[in-house]
C-alpha cells in the first residue's frame, strides 16, 4: 500500500459522542468523599481519589474523562456540579474538550467565565 492510498486511523475520541449522556443533569456521581475507581477506568496509576482535595479531584476528572467508554462510566462517576466547577482548569485533549463543549455549551461558558 502506498502512502497516498493509506487510510487514516480513526480518532481516539471517535466513540465518545455516542457514550456521552444527553444532559449534564445525568451526571449523578459522587460529590465528595474518597472514591475508588474500577480497574476499567483507572487501569494505570492512582485508583483512589479524595474529591475534597482539588488536585486529586483534577486527576479523578482527567482519568474518567479520558478513559470512559460507556454512558454508565460518565453517569455513575461524574458529578455535574463538580465537573462544572473544575471544567475550566482541566487540560483535556482539544478534540475531547470540543466534543464535551459542543454537547454541553454550558461547559464552554465556564471557560469564558474563568478567563
Amino acid at each position: 500500500m502506498s502512502l497516498q492510498t493509506a487510510v487514516p486511523l480513526p480518532s481516539r475520541w471517535a466513540g465518545v459522542a455516542k457514550a456521552m449522556p444527553p444532559s449534564l443533569s445525568c451526571l449523578t456521581g459522587p460529590d465528595g468523599g474518597i472514591v475508588e475507581l474500577p480497574s476499567d477506568l483507572a487501569w494505570s496509576g492512582r485508583t483512589c481519589f479524595d474529591l475534597s482535595d482539588r488536585d486529586q479531584r483534577y486527576l479523578f476528572h482527567m482519568t474518567v474523562l479520558t478513559s470512559a467508554i460507556t454512558t454508565e462510566h460518565y453517569t455513575h462517576w461524574l458529578n455535574a456540579d463538580l465537573l462544572r466547577s473544575d471544567w475550566a482548569r482541566l487540560r483535556l485533549p482539544r478534540a475531547l474538550r470540543a466534543l464535551w463543549q459542543d454537547r454541553f455549551p454550558e461547559l464552554a461558558a465556564e471557560v469564558v467565565r474563568s478567563a
